[in-house]
């Protein structure tokens, strides 16, 4: 096929697939065009988040509002203890979601909203008045210089803003960059995604790094830390931003593999404890809290450039835009060297080559060229990472669903807050590395970092400051680099767990009585694949098939051989994975979890009502004692005391939340589903009130405004009435749910057990669904097509009209 076939078939799929996916695909190319299109709007109001959040290496707050280092790590400290409680709250309202919009695309509106006030807010507040509007001495410094009460009231503003940008914006952050986790459930498909979306969205930062300095250059004699520069590029960014998330949140669709009937309701403290129990979670949270110093190297390139005035505002635009488009380079590499060596070697590497270039850094300290360079390939290096952790995060999910049979997102986000508890006194580091070289707010200058200045402040100093902190990002970037070498997750095991989802969810819904022919047709054709390869051999491969071949097309066709191999022992080794899971319940650990759970099934609410601690206490003593010489016994063992564990715990809230056998009653669902339409009832009327009201407003109908701000109180009232309700509702739910946890479980074992005896009555309806879901594909291309010809014809027919007329007039 020739360059022009290959684009013009090219071109015709992505008009055919727009909007539907292509086979083996989840996305349309019109919701990957949106995601990664809208993600420059996106990273428009991340890139203005991210600098201004809290933190000791943070320069707008340190130098351009005035925070010195020490203070700023108190606030920081502050503001990351704040932060546990907010990032909770915002993962028990993702994990508990009900929006028909799914778990994320909602927040990209409601959240993206205050994140633009709110930095605008940031950067706009009167700092420079603080010291006239409070001139009193507040205290006195070491040195015994005053200061004044404007520069605590600035502590405080910065504090207070950071508190409102945490929630917001780390919830509008999440909600964008965790999307794609669910946008597709194909590992390969969420790499080639996040790839294109990297590529484009760093346009946003590429932009904002050349628009800045412009600015700096021509309002502010090339000082990138005077708050103006802020002031005057931030609102540009803010209308930017919010218009191109939204073209996300129209475009996108969520897609989530678990069964239909299933219901979002996972507790705050379970879910907690299961991610906390996920070995990959913590190899990627340890990688980033031990690599805290991998960053001292950032203000680097800043500095040498402000302080030590290397080029002016235009060349370090130009600079800026050159570096930045390095981690283009490594977005769009990124997806083959995933398919060609996997995420764990690519992270390895890619980890190395940042040491490597950190520490060139040093052998020219003060050439702003030479450490772009060095800069440049760290970041075209890095740039692997936004592409392959991203990759990671969403596979560690699917293999959390796979274990606990919950789908997690918000959680994994709390307790790496939480674990940022680790990182306070690490982070102590930096600010006391800056004291130590003079940078403090009683070094008599005017700000604390001009003390660097090559020709007003200390000689020498930015060089020697530099040297220190490239050793320290060196050793940063090697600690980050060592959690990497116990990741085990391979790319066969996640497309295994995926498979097994949805088997698994097709089974369930058809214990429900939900049929879905996509699904059911997937899941089938999964099993009978799995049929086909399970007892197959695995094919004998090596390079020296191919590479020995001197004709080009025989290598060609051995080459392709060879990859047909792989794949073809990949899906023996899926297909035995995917058998073990049809045959899990004749399995030596699931023969033990049915003789366990089967008494408590059995005994019901009573029977857990009635338990005596004392025998629980003896039944997990006894559980903990058992044999754990192999992988069987220790996954048997661990079994057992987590069930003993649940038993406990259910124990000692019955005790607290149902005094008599009576009052221990699963709570009406109905109840809550009332409650929630309700609350959408009145979320219909607002929006209609509220439009009603502009068109009074700009009508100035003075009688009907007052009329329906009284309508509009009413419903207010009575929905803040029935979210109490829901509340309540959910605690009852809550609550039930701590208290019965075992027997909920073992009836949800007993079920699944029962759901999965039923494989040949869902082989069986297999034929008739594979008709109508081919049906339906047909007609989705078809109607496809009949509207890009449509679309062709009105194109061709004004384009038509159009020559006429100029004809027409050029004959006048």
């Amino acid at each position: 096929m020739s360059l022009s076939q290959t684009v013009k078939s090219k071109i015709s799929d992505f008009r055919l697939y727009w909007k539907i996916p292509m086979p083996g695909r989840y996305m349309t190319f019109k919701e990957i065009t949106s995601y990664a299109g809208g993600g420059i709007g996106a990273y428009f109001l991340i890139y203005m988040g991210n600098q201004l959040a809290l933190n000791t290496n943070n320069m707008v707050i340190g130098d351009a509002i005035g925070i010195a280092p020490t203070h700023m790590y108190i606030l920081y400290i502050i503001a990351t203890i704040a932060s546990i409680p907010l990032t909770a709250i915002r993962a028990n309202m993702i994990d508990n979601s009900r929006n028909k919009a799914g778990k994320y695309r909602p927040y990209l509106i409601s959240m993206g909203i205050p994140t633009a006030l709110v930095a605008l807010a940031f950067v706009w507040f009167p700092y420079e008045q603080l010291n006239t509007w409070f001139p009193q001495i507040a205290y006195q410094d070491e040195l015994g210089n005053p200061v004044l009460m404007g520069y605590v009231v600035k502590c405080i503003v910065v504090l207070v803003m950071n508190f409102f940008l945490q929630f917001f914006f780390s919830f509008f952050y999440d909600s964008y960059t965790n999307l794609i986790h669910v946008l597709s459930p194909n590992t390969q498909e969420r790499t080639d995604v996040l790839s294109i979306k990297s590529v484009v969205y760093s346009l946003a930062p590429s932009i904002a790094n050349i628009v800045l300095p412009i600015i700096a250059q021509n309002f502010t004699n090339n000082d990138m830390y005077d708050i103006r520069v802020y002031r005057i590029g931030y609102p540009v960014f803010v209308i930017v931003g919010f218009a191109l998330s939204c073209v996300v949140y129209v475009n996108t669709i969520e897609k989530i593999v678990q069964a239909k009937t299933r219901v979002a309701q996972v507790r705050f403290v379970d879910a907690f404890k299961a991610v906390a129990k996920n070995k990959y979670f913590w190899i990627i949270a340890l990688a980033g809290w031990l690599g805290f110093l991998e960053g001292a190297y950032s203000q680097i390139m800043s500095w040498v450039y402000t302080y030590g005035h290397a080029c002016n505002g235009t060349t370090m635009g130009i600079i800026n835009t050159i570096v930045g488009n390095a981690s283009m380079w490594g977005m769009i590499l990124a997806p083959f060297c995933i398919r060609k060596w996997g995420k764990k070697k690519v992270l390895l590497g890619v980890n190395f080559m940042n040491i490597v270039c950190i520490l060139a850094i040093g052998l020219n300290k003060t050439n702003i060229y030479w450490i772009a360079l060095c800069v440049y390939f760290n970041w075209l290096f890095g740039a692997f990472e936004q592409i392959t952790t991203p990759a990671i995060q969403a596979d560690i999910r699917d293999y959390h669903q796979y274990k606990t049979g919950e789908r997690i997102d918000g959680m994994f986000s709390t307790v790496q807050t939480i674990g940022n508890m680790v990182t306070l006194a690490t982070s102590l580091v930096l600010p006391i590395v800056y004291e130590s070289y003079g940078i403090t707010e009683t070094n008599g200058y005017e700000s604390p970092y001009d003390i660097l200045d090559i020709t007003t402040g200390e000689p020498g100093l930015l060089e020697k400051i530099i040297g220190t902190l490239v050793l320290m990002a060196a050793f940063g970037a090697f600690c980050n680099m060592v959690p990497y070498f116990f990741y085990d997750l391979k790319e066969v095991q996640q497309k295994s767990i995926v498979r097994i989802l949805k088997i698994r969810a097709v089974f369930e819904d058809f214990g429900n009585g939900i049929i879905d022919d996509q699904r059911l047709v997937e899941a089938v054709e999964i099993i009978n694949d799995t049929k086909d390869y399970v007892d197959a051999e695995e094919k004998v491969v090596s390079k020296n098939d191919y590479k020995a071949i001197k004709d080009k097309a025989e290598r060609k066709a051995a080459k392709k051989a060879y990859r047909d191999a792989l794949t073809f022992n990949e899906e023996i080794t899926i297909s035995k994975i995917v058998c073990a899971e049809l045959d899990k319940f004749s399995s030596p650990l699931f023969e033990t979890q049915i003789n366990a759970y089967k008494p408590v099934l059995d005994g019901g609410l009573e029977g857990l009502f009635n338990a005596d601690i004392n025998e629980i206490m003896a039944e997990l003593a006894a559980a903990k004692a058992m044999p754990k010489t192999n992988a069987e016994e220790k996954e048997i063992r661990n079994f057992l005391i987590e069930l003993a564990q649940k038993k406990k715990d259910s124990c000692k809230a019955i005790k607290k939340h149902f005094p008599t056998m009576e009052s221990f009653v699963q709570p009406d669902f109905e109840i809550l589903d009332k409650c929630f339409n309700k609350e959408d009832e009145c979320n219909i009327i607002l929006k209609d009130l509220y439009l009603k009201l502009k068109d009074a407003k700009e009508e100035k109908n003075n009688t009907l405004v007052a009329s329906l701000k009284a309508e509009i109180k009413k419903v207010e009232y009575d929905k803040k009435v029935v979210q109490a309700d829901i509340k309540e509702e959910m605690e009852k739910h809550a609550r039930f749910n701590r208290a019965a946890k075992p027997y909920i479980d073992a009836k949800k074992l007993m079920t699944q057990k029962e759901n999965y005896t039923h494989l040949d009555d869902i082989m069986a309806l297999y034929d008739d669904a594979k008709v109508r879901y081919e049906a339906k594909i047909a007609g989705d291309k078809e109607e496809a097509l009949r509207k890009q010809k449509e679309k062709d014809d009105m194109t061709a027919k004004l384009k038509a009209e159009k020559a006429a007329k100029k004809a027409a007039k050029k004959n006048k």
